[in-house]
């Protein structure tokens, strides 16, 4: 049976608050900001607790994280330090529906584990959507789930590669599958390459990792 988005998110938020790796920057994150510009404006695109968000301000960079679920935008305002909060703003915000910014407003949109959890035609209208909001040239990082994850192939199946799983959507990528949603982009990066700290230590690894360019 689905789950209310909105009651998942809120329970895995409290879940998360206690993690030992919710405040530290994300490895992508970490592994990516090489290929960003000197400076510039960020869109990180379901921030959760906002520890990439703080990650990039602390680089100097302006940013704006968004999150589907009120609870992650209230921690992620309550752990950004004084020092960050000029370059720093955390707006609620849906990846589903048009997002509350100008056409060509930032220099990178990234996004971390967020972009996984829809149909097919909800995926390519939110890739249109954040190539919408990038500058020409601009940069775009993805995380995303795995065709290798442990779950993939349980629950039930929505659409190829996409399936309710404890009662939340889930679609799972492989590099090549990721392709067809990335028309207005040129890859940099497009591997089965990406960790992070929270599957690491359940045994998953081989995440899809994507970093390129608007064309």
């Amino acid at each position: 049976m689905e789950r209310n988005s909105k009651e998942y998110w809120g329970d895995a938020h409290e879940k998360y608050a206690t993690a030992e790796w919710i405040d530290k920057p994300t490895m992508f994150a970490e592994s990516v900001i090489e290929y960003f510009p000197a400076e510039g404006r960020i869109l990180d695109a379901g921030c959760g607790q906002g520890q990439d968000s703080r990650f990039f301000a602390g680089k100097g960079y302006e940013v704006v994280g968004i999150d589907f679920a009120p609870e992650g935008i209230q921690k992620a305002v309550e752990k950004t330090p004084d020092e960050l909060s000029e370059k720093v703003q955390f707006l609620q915000a849906d990846l589903t529906e048009l997002l509350p910014f100008k056409d060509k407003e930032f220099d990178v949109v990234h996004s971390h584990l967020a972009a996984h959890y829809f149909s097919s035609e909800e995926t390519k209208a939110l890739m249109k959507e954040l190539a919408r909001v990038l500058k020409p040239g601009g940069v775009l990082t993805l995380l995303l789930n795995s065709v290798h994850d442990s779950e993939y192939g349980k629950g039930e199946k929505i659409e190829d590669d996409y399936f309710l799983v404890d009662g939340i959507k889930k679609r799972y990528f492989s590099a090549d599958s990721l392709k067809e949603f990335l028309e207005d982009f040129e890859p940099s990066i497009l591997d089965e390459s990406g960790e992070t700290y929270k599957d690491r230590a359940v045994g998953n690894s081989n995440l899809v990792r994507f970093v390129g360019h608007k064309k």
